[in-house]
């Protein structure tokens, strides 16, 4: 364990980083000092500047503390932010590997009152009583396998692209991929902020007064050729509201040839019948669906619906405007 006078020290040098004494900053620098030593990291502020790595599990006081006993830092990326809200970090030897996690024992605070003599404010007798305890009775240590991404390492950036919705610049291959798209994170669903305005121009914002909407279209293709699409839906239901193919085409501003000709298509490539055709006589000719047809029809508005839904999602979420 580091001497009483080099202890002082780090913790005075802590205080001034972080800007007051308070009871994280003892945890933080002795914490520092244990899991530094359980790596055999001797000097992190010049011959092993470069060999140590340190993952941090909350962000309050005794980060502070880390970053001051230990020199790394999120900007030189030896620092590594991981938000579990714990009173731990992990302390990596990037040369052999080693990797020790550190964390704060839950009944070091009951400890310390039985140590201080109760005379002090609370915080005060907190400090007094870290001090001056033994670290197994502060913290629990465990070795452990901490898997270093060649992407997560100190160093000039790997890779930096741009993202094809935002166009800002994405690095150290924090992108990911959507249907064959680079995307950075935040667009991807994972922000944590939201724009307050449209992403688009002022004078497009201006024109449009906000009444700002997207389209999405769908449609079914086999072998490449289309086969049923929104106008192919509506013949459809026009065959249900009027029982008549030539009625129904003629709603769709189509020849009843044309409209045939979509049916006999859509037959043919979804393999099911579709339309079926009566005669006429005493009660005339006509044309009804079949309960293959009605089921299609249902489980494609179904679709038609869910797409609808996820692109609406999405356009708010990137130009920040109602649907």
């Amino acid at each position: 364990m580091a001497s009483a006078l080099n202890f002082e020290t780090l913790l005075q040098e802590s205080v001034k980083v972080h800007g007051h004494l308070c009871p994280g900053q003892v945890l933080g620098v002795k914490m520092s000092l244990l899991g530094m030593r359980k790596v055999g990291i001797r000097d992190p502020r010049s011959r092993d500047k470069k060999n140590l790595l340190v993952f941090v599990e909350l962000d309050r006081c005794a980060t502070d503390a880390i970053q001051s006993v230990t020199g790394c830092s999120l900007g030189r990326r030896t620092m590594k932010f991981m938000d579990y809200g714990k009173m731990a970090a992990t302390f990596v030897n990037i040369r052999t590997g080693k990797a020790v996690r550190v964390s704060g024992r839950e009944d070091a605070r009951e400890k310390a009152k039985n140590v201080s003599n109760g005379g002090e404010h609370k915080y005060a007798a907190q400090i007094a009583a870290y001090k001056i305890m033994p670290e197994d009775e502060l913290f629990d240590t465990m070795e452990v396998d901490v898997r270093l991404r060649p992407e997560d390492m100190p160093g000039r950036p790997m890779k930096r692209v741009k993202c094809d919705f935002c166009r800002e610049d994405i690095q150290d291959m924090r992108e990911v991929y959507r249907e064959g798209k680079v995307v950075c994170r935040s667009c991807a669903g994972g922000g944590y902020y939201k724009v307050r305005r449209p992403f688009l121009l002022p004078a497009v914002v201006h024109k449009c007064h906000n009444d700002i909407k997207i389209k999405s279209k769908l449609w079914i293709e086999v072998g490449d050729e289309p086969v049923f699409g929104r106008g192919r839906l509506l013949l459809l239901k026009e065959i249900i509201r009027h029982g008549s193919i030539n009625r129904a085409a003629r709603e769709v501003s189509i020849s009843y040839r044309k409209a045939w000709s979509y049916i006999k298509a859509m037959e043919e490539r979804l393999g099911i019948t579709l339309v079926v055709r009566r005669a006429g006589g005493k009660n005339g000719g006509g044309a009804t669906l079949t309960h293959e047809a009605t089921e299609f029809l249902g489980r494609y508005e179904e679709m038609e619906a869910g797409v609808r839904e996820m692109v609406d999602e999405r356009f708010r979420k990137i130009f920040n405007v109602r649907v």
